[in-house]
Formats: structure tokens, C-alpha cells, sequence
């Protein structure tokens, strides 16, 4: 049996495949099994998955929640790490998580710190804990209460122990997006979580993503969904309570800016929402930013496009001047 499954869900990355199953091949830690789900691809990923030593599957489009289970299921390892198709591990990577869930029975699943790159491999930011400076123990509701806000985890980083995976389910495979978070806040509520302060894969950045859009009923879902999962449960509920009514917000507020532009009359339904549960937000930045989108998606489409490329030049010259 092999302490950990790599587990490299993939659809259409052929031309990156290779370099992620090798950054595994690499590893300082080599007790390990490499599985690859390809989810419907029509490149040549087949072709790239049997020049390496990995189990290979090829199923029927499913979407990501489906692939991952699936590669989970067929796994046989301890630990599992689920590895983007495009995302490069460190050497250590694998080392540093088994050595702090070795460490540590009581904790559910660790993640660390990425530099991230873009479609060229340029790194260009570290993304870190939003509120950790060095690696710890991370007490579950410390970290369900930065999930709620953040989801500074990377998935390719983190390493969750096979039974806490099987007790809470895996991922939700009605959810398209977010079914990380999703997950991690699942974990995070039963168990510790290790954070390791040092960068433990490569996370590749496409431009597409920066632009990507979010279908608004799906974010929807996902955050009432996780709203649900900390706020009616009875053992969290009662320590994060004086943070309720801010996550409500907060969450409302992203589905707002989800559905903004797609979905005006949901948008300020959120918009609506988020200022109802939390009116302080008034007296804070975000406030500012509220108000400006609320009245600026009661204007005509051509108007508010008009007003947005105002504001892009503005800024625009502004640095320029700087």
C-alpha cells in the first residue's frame, strides 16, 4: 500500500500534464501512487498519462467534484493530495505533509503556502494564510472562522488523511465552483488543520481565470451552502457566533458581485441582504463599494459601461502621473 495518492484530475491540459506528473516523479518522498482521471479530454492526454508510470482513467465529462472523487475512490494511500493537471509541485512537498500529519494524528489535512506563476512558469506572488505568519496547529474553529471569510488555500497543496476524507464525504459534486472551500470548511469543522508556512507547489495562473465569470445561482448555492454547514451546527455555532452576521454579509455580498452585470435585480437582492444582516458595513470601505454598485446597476447597461471605462482611464492616468 502506498502512503500517498497523488490524485491529478485533468481535462484538456495535455501540454502541461507532463510537467505536473513529473514534479511528482521528483519527490524527495517517494512512497506514493499516481493516479490520473481524465475528465472527457480531446487533446492527446491519453498519449501524455502512458509515457508515464500512473494509473490512468478515462471517464465521460463529469466535472472537477466527480473527477476528484472518482481518482479518491480508486486510490489505496493513507494521505491523498489532489494535484491540478497544471499546477507544478516542489520537490518537498510531499515530505513536509506527510511528516506533519505523521506528527500529528489529530489534524484532518494540511496545506501550505504557493508561489504562483503564470502560463510561462513566471512566479509572481506567494499566496499564504490570510492570518498565519509561521506554521501551526490551527484549532478548527480558528480556521473555520478565516473560511468563512477567505479561502487562502491551495488545493494542489493539501494533504488530507483517507478516514477524515471518508467520514465528511468528499467533494460535492453538485457544485461547479467553490467545491474546495466547500470541502475544506467540511474538514475544518471536525478536525485541526497543519499549516505549513513554506511554498509547496507551483499554482499556474491563466489569463483566463483572471476574467473568469461565476454562474450567480451557482455562488449562491456554494455559500449558503457553507453558511449552513458552520451555522447550524450545534458544537461550532455557539463560538462564532459574534461573527455571524458578518459572514453573512460578507458571503451576500460576493454573490452580489458574482451576479452583477448578469443578474442586476439578484445582485441588489444580495446587495440588499448583506447591508439588512450587517448595517455597520455603512461605516467601513466596503460600505463605499456597496452603495456605488447598488446604484450604478439601476442605470442603463450603456451608461454603466460608459461610467466603468471612465473609471479605468481615470485610474489609468492617475499611475501614469504616479
Amino acid at each position: 500500500m502506498p502512503k500517498v495518492s497523488v490524485v491529478i484530475p485533468t481535462y484538456n491540459c495535455a501540454h502541461f500534464l507532463g510537467e505536473a506528473i513529473q514534479s511528482v516523479l521528483d519527490q524527495t518522498f517517494q512512497d506514493f501512487e499516481i493516479i490520473v482521471i481524465d475528465d472527457g479530454s480531446t487533446d492527446n492526454t491519453p498519449e501524455v498519462a502512458s509515457a508515464f508510470p500512473v494509473r490512468y482513467l478515462h471517464q465521460e465529462n463529469q466535472g472537477v467534484s466527480a473527477t476528484n472523487n472518482r481518482g479518491i475512490e480508486l486510490s489505496r494511500g493513507e494521505y491523498i493530495l489532489s494535484l491540478d493537471s497544471d499546477d507544478v509541485l516542489l520537490k518537498d512537498a510531499l515530505e513536509k505533509g506527510v511528516e506533519v500529519l505523521d506528527r500529528h494524528p489529530e489534524v484532518g489535512f494540511s496545506y501550505g503556502q504557493a508561489y504562483m506563476m503564470d502560463e510561462n512558469g513566471h512566479i509572481f506572488r506567494v499566496r499564504k494564510s490570510s492570518f498565519l505568519e509561521g506554521s501551526a496547529i490551527v484549532d478548527s474553529k480558528e480556521q473555520v472562522r478565516e473560511l468563512l471569510f477567505f479561502n487562502r488555500i491551495t488545493t494542489s497543496t493539501v494533504m488530507m488523511r483517507r478516514h477524515c476524507l471518508d467520514e465528511v464525504g468528499g467533494f460535492h459534486e453538485e457544485l461547479t465552483n467553490f467545491e474546495d472551500h466547500h470541502l475544506f470548511i467540511r474538514l475544518a469543522k471536525r478536525y485541526p488543520v497543519a499549516y505549513i508556512a513554506e511554498p509547496l507547489v507551483k499554482y499556474r495562473v491563466h489569463p483566463s481565470q483572471l476574467h473568469k465569470s461565476v454562474n450567480p445561482k451557482v455562488a449562491e448555492r456554494a455559500f449558503l451552502l457553507m453558511l449552513q454547514e458552520v451555522f447550524e451546527d450545534p458544537d461550532l455555532a455557539p463560538h462564532l457566533q459574534p461573527w455571524k452576521s458578518q459572514a453573512y454579509s460578507h458571503s451576500y455580498r460576493r454573490i452580489a458581485r458574482y451576479a452583477y452585470g448578469s443578474d442586476m435585480r439578484l445582485a441588489r437582492h444580495y446587495f440588499r441582504k448583506a447591508l439588512r444582516v450587517y448595517p455597520q458595513i455603512m461605516l467601513q470601505r466596503d460600505g463605499l463599494f456597496i452603495a456605488y454598485k447598488y446604484a450604478t446597476s439601476l442605470l442603463p447597461k450603456r451608461l454603466r459601461l460608459a461610467l466603468r471605462d471612465l473609471k479605468w482611464r481615470f485610474l489609468g492616468s492617475k499611475r501614469l502621473r504616479e
